[in-house]
């Protein structure tokens, strides 16, 4: 134990031992008071010991109900010597000991086990009777008498020997011998040392307050969620990992496994020390959060409360939002992606916007009632008449807070004669402005032309309307700007200039700052300086200036784009105004309208690299922003032009410029291909002269040339970096490399959606999406190997009346054909039974069945060789019905005849008697409330089913209910097939076209259509043959094919006349799933002999001439 270590003495009776042995003290509340000299019946308890005492597992002494002088007592019986500062060496009669210091213990004692009769001598009957805790007796083997040392100061004592002790005391009256513990009234706290020293968990770890905070959403809040992180370069992944580790550790944050609605990406920041700062983009979530309103008192309040105050302190709280935990569903709010995983936030992140009015909330409750304690945004300040006033309002302050869990950072100011308080000055003489919040007009020099004048005056109108007298004294200014007048600066020019400024910067022409005041920072940046003003909002003389502030802009500084000086001179006034700013709402202006997204809406990782680390560091602030006029923010453009020079503001600039340097470091090329596009970039007279623009700016958009019209919409978003021109964070290419990048973009024949996405992490040009689109549709493997997707149904029209079209098609059931015809108005089918497949046996039961019915005006089928044959055709010919056939491999468009197929074959699985089974099907009424026999003969028929005789009465078909209810079903089917399958038009092919046929994985050129919906003549290298348009891609960028021409010079079709094409295909049956179209093929024109013939299976597909 150091000797120069102070202690405090406090006197306790016997009786107020004996009522406090149970209760909890605090050392703090204890050395509050004065130290008093005791007597001999008085207990002495150090400091230390009460609070060992206190927590119970120490030993407490009571005064003896004994009277009289001998009895003694002893303080703690065991401790835990580890790491204990009130443990110190004492040399007993040159004997080195280790000694605890006990201030209330009456009599030094050591340990049965450390005495040796030896070194010490013989044990003598002890002086005195000794009682620890709770007035029980102690077990005293005798005493001895011995010299105790340390260092130069050395006196005798009498030590007695106890049994069961387990550490050596020293007894409070030989510890002030030997000069170990020294009486004071009060221990200064006029360091961080000091206050350390006394308070060492305000500055140990991070804190964590009680209660959890609840973000709370509007009700029209709209989840935002990324799938994918953002893309850290190589070399950071380490640190960020370490970092994340170190946060996780620390309780900050904590990994996130279940799925959340809002995901927020993860901006790195390297610091210069080597390690990096993790940001979170919580634009969108903030866009929904619920603001907390917490006023405050009026400045003149505050600092009236100030008057006779000398010493000061103000506090800091150590990453103060951190120390406010979240509840778990607010936490989930602030789940943000990492290359690592899903992490969400314990505690109040920096970024959302209702943090900075909690926090200063929370701390507000916290001090609330203290005495000489003023607690306004980011500021607690602690202020005495004395130095004694100071320190004790001081240490309640501090113990309020370590009562509280918050714990405090190094920039702490203790004990000062003189403090910056809300942009005053407080000291022993009273409150003055702040010199540096003025200090911005004060040195701006006099106007050396007419256009200094003329914009000093527009600052002077515009922040001194409500000054006494103003056109009086800017007279001999105005003089200046008469076209009758020579320019001569004379003194009644410089004595106006000097008068103006000291009204400008005292009141009224300087208002106090009012926390409750709307409040708005005015920024503008020249080519050379940055200048900005703080006003606000006054009911009586409306915006009056709080503040100014300028400076000159460095060499790099100078060279940055346009926009980004705009965004630094709006950044760095904030942080200057930042004790004004902190924990309320304020709005931002500027003359620079490109810069209102990239501070406001936009996320961050579309801003550009420089740009995007200022916005970063606006993300502790709460504002809006606006473009207004130039001539709106005259103030802000007059200081920017006269700059102090050499006045950072506390925006680093390496830190910056390291930033830069990542992000272009994590752009997807290495750093000879990046040296390749610059030099092509420079080569580039477009992009050449965009570099100039960017830094020099940008030229009238009616006077710009038209070659850089199409950047001139994304001017705000172009910045040179590093030599590189980037829109944002991605490079922007030039002309002679773009075709190569669109090459690599396409790579592994991604779709449109993809590639955009590729593109938006690194290039990008004008017009770049619609050359992406343009290259995926000319993309000839793309073409072939695209998805089909449905076309909208093409519904049949419903004929005019029975058997004017019928469907017809073969089928094939427990190894027999049978031949099925249907007709499209009443459904009603017959089937046949084939003993042979040949166009002759075909006819032969068409002829039966048309014997039956008549002779239908259409006939669909599909392209067998039954119906494609000569004979076939001959007999539509001389029956008179047209003969319409379907595209090969698209049996839907026979949709009736197909979906009858299976309904017979249905029948003739599940019945018994297939001939019942037909009759029931016939004799059940359809979807539209009549039956097929119904509508086909206009009678019911009788069935196994008894009937009255009059059901079995011929009747007319109510025809209008029938067509009504037969377009409402086919309305309905439409819309649910179009609505099931996605279905959307394709565009029409036209002769000369490219294709690839899909179902026979060849290329072709269309020759022209097929006489109906959606089908193709298409010339192949093996001939000639129809397709519908869903087995053809259009192939615009195919190579071109050799095609055999065919034998004959005509196209073997001929296009039907003009009413017989059908451009309304029939409507599936409600059970059909796939899309029907019909087709309506004319008969082909005979170059051959007529004589009846069978081409081979494989020549099915096409038509043989």
């Amino acid at each position: 134990m150091s000797s120069q270590k102070l202690h405090k003495i406090k006197r306790h009776s016997a009786e107020d031992a004996g009522t406090r042995k149970d209760t909890v003290c605090s050392n703090a509340l204890l050395e509050k008071q004065p130290a008093i000299i005791v007597g001999k019946r008085d207990i002495l308890l150090g400091s230390a010991e009460i609070k060992k005492i206190c927590q119970v597992n120490a030993g407490f002494a009571t005064e003896s109900t004994h009277t009289d002088n001998d009895v003694a007592f002893l303080g703690s019986l065991s401790t835990d010597i580890k790491d204990n500062p009130w443990m110190t060496d004492i040399l007993v009669d040159k004997h080195k000991t280790v000694f605890k210091i006990d201030t209330g213990a009456d009599v030094t004692a050591v340990p049965e086990t450390l005495y040796s009769q030896y070194q010490f001598g013989k044990l003598d009957k002890p002086k005195k009777i000794l009682q620890g805790p709770g007035g029980t007796g102690l077990k005293v083997k005798g005493m001895f008498t011995a010299t105790l040392s340390n260092n130069s100061v050395s006196t005798e004592e009498d030590i007695y020997v106890v049994k069961d002790l387990c550490t050596s005391l020293l007894s409070g009256r030989a510890a002030m011998a030997l000069k170990l513990v020294a009486r004071v009234n009060q221990i200064g706290l006029d360091s961080i040392d000091a206050v350390k020293q006394e308070f060492p968990k305000l500055f140990t770890g991070l804190g964590l307050m009680e209660g959890e905070y609840n973000i709370v959403l509007s009700p029209d809040a709209q989840p935002f969620s990324l799938s994918t992180p953002r893309r850290i370069s190589l070399p950071l992944l380490p640190k960020v990992k370490e970092e994340l580790n170190r946060m996780q550790q620390e309780g900050v944050i904590t990994k996130v496994e279940e799925p959340t609605d809002w995901c927020a990406p993860m901006v790195v920041v390297p610091k210069s020390s080597g390690k990096v700062r993790i940001c979170i983009d919580l634009t969108e979530l903030n866009k929904y959060v619920m603001r907390e309103k917490h006023p405050l008192p009026s400045v003149e309040h505050t600092l009236g409360q100030l008057a006779g105050a000398k010493v000061f302190s103000k506090l800091d709280a150590n990453a103060g939002f951190w120390q406010i935990p979240l509840s778990r569903k607010s936490s989930l709010l602030t789940t943000f992606i990492t290359p690592f995983g899903r992490y969400c936030y314990n505690r109040l992140c920096f970024g959302i916007s209702s943090a900075p009015e909690h926090f200063q909330k929370r701390m507000t409750r916290i001090l609330e009632g203290l005495d000489g304690v003023l607690c306004q945004m980011d500021d607690v300040l602690i202020w005495g008449t004395t130095q004694q006033e100071h320190d004790e309002r001081l240490r309640t302050t501090l113990f309020r807070l370590q009562e509280a869990k918050v714990t405090l950072n190094d920039k702490c100011e203790f004990s000062k004669r003189r403090i910056k308080f809300l942009g005053q000055v407080i000291d022993a003489s009273g409150v003055s402005p702040d010199p540096d919040k003025v200090s911005a007009i004060r040195a701006m020099e006099e106007p050396r032309n007419i256009s200094e004048v003329r914009r000093f005056l527009g600052m002077v109108n515009h922040l001194g309307k409500f000054l006494p007298h103003l056109a009086e004294k800017t007279r001999p200014l105005r003089d200046l700007l008469k076209k009758s007048n020579m320019w001569s600066w004379g003194p009644p020019q410089q004595q106006a200039f000097d008068a103006i400024k000291t009204d400008l910067t005292t009141p009224p022409g300087l208002a106090l700052y009012d926390p409750n005041a709307e409040t708005c920072v005015s920024a503008d940046a020249s080519s050379y300086g940055l200048g900005a003003v703080l006003l606000q909002k006054h009911a009586d003389t409306g915006w009056r200036p709080v503040a100014y502030a300028s400076r000159s802009l460095s060499d790099t500084e100078q060279r940055y784009a346009q926009i980004e000086k705009e965004a630094l001179a709006s950044t760095w006034a904030c942080e200057r105004f930042a004790e004004f700013l902190t924990g309320k709402r304020f709005h931002i202006e500027t003359d620079h309208k490109p810069l209102v997204p990239l501070l406001g809406s936009k996320c961050l990782n579309e801003l550009p690299p420089r740009i995007q680390r200022l916005r970063m560091r606006l993300m502790r602030f709460s504002y809006s922003i606006s473009h207004v006029a130039g001539k709106n923010i005259a103030t802000a453009d007059v200081l920017s032009r006269a700059p102090i020079p050499n006045d950072l503001g506390g925006l680093q600039e390496e830190e910056i410029n390291l930033y830069v340097d990542s992000v272009v470091a994590c752009l997807p090329a290495t750093e000879p291909r990046l040296r390749e596009i610059q030099r092509h970039q420079d080569s580039d007279s477009i992009l050449k002269r965009l570099k100039k623009f960017c830094v020099e700016g940008w030229p009238d958009k009616f006077s710009i040339e038209k070659g850089f019209q199409p950047y001139l919409p994304f001017s705000g978003e172009l910045t040179v970096q590093n030599g590189l021109l980037l829109y944002g964070s991605r490079i922007v290419i030039p002309a002679s490399l773009r075709k190569d990048i669109l090459s690599k973009l396409h790579e592994g024949h991604l779709g449109i959606t993809k590639c955009r996405e590729r593109a938006k992490h690194s290039v990008w040009w004008p017009g770049l999406s619609s050359e992406l689109i343009k290259l995926l549709e000319t993309c000839d493997t793309c073409c072939r190997e695209r998805t089909k997707h449905k076309e909208p149904l093409l519904p049949t029209e419903f004929p005019q009346r029975p058997w004017v079209m019928v469907g017809a098609d073969l089928f094939q059931f427990k190894d027999k054909q049978y031949l099925m015809i249907v007709d499209y108005f009443s459904r009603f089918f017959e089937v046949a039974k084939l003993t042979t497949t040949t166009s002759e046996g075909v006819i032969e039961h068409c002829k039966s069945i048309f014997a039956r019915h008549g002779i239908p005006e259409r006939l669909r089928s599909d392209n067998g060789a039954q119906f494609a044959s000569d004979s076939f055709r001959r007999f539509a010919q001389e029956w008179g019905f047209s003969h319409e056939t379907s595209s090969p491999n698209f049996p839907q468009s026979n949709g009736e005849a197909e979906r009858a197929v299976r309904t017979t074959k249905n029948l003739l699985k599940k019945a018994g008697d297939p001939y019942l089974a037909l009759m029931a099907y016939r004799s059940a009424p359809l979807a539209n409330g009549f039956s097929p026999t119904e509508l086909l003969m206009g009678r019911r028929i009788r069935t196994t089913v008894p009937v009255t005789q009059s059901q079995l009465t011929p009747k007319i078909i109510d025809m209008e209910k029938l067509r009504t209810a037969e377009t409402d079903y086919r309305q309905k089917q439409r819309q649910s097939y179009n609505r099931r399958h996605r279905a959307r038009n394709m565009s029409l092919l036209h002769p000369g076209e490219k294709v690839w046929v899909t179902d026979l994985k060849t290329r072709g050129t269309v020759v022209s259509g097929a006489g109906s919906p959606r089908s193709y003549i298409i010339e192949t290298p093996r001939g000639m043959l129809r397709r519908n348009s869903y087995h053809l891609s259009h192939t615009p960028g195919a190579t071109e094919t050799s095609v055999v021409p065919p034998e004959t010079s005509a196209v073997p079709h001929e296009t039907l006349p003009e009413g017989n094409l059908h451009n309304s295909p029939h409507i599936p049956v409600p059970d059909e799933d796939q899309q029907e179209v019909s087709h309506q093929t004319p008969p082909p024109e005979s170059r051959v002999s007529l004589r009846s013939r069978r081409p081979p299976a494989y020549l099915d597909d096409y038509i043989c001439s």
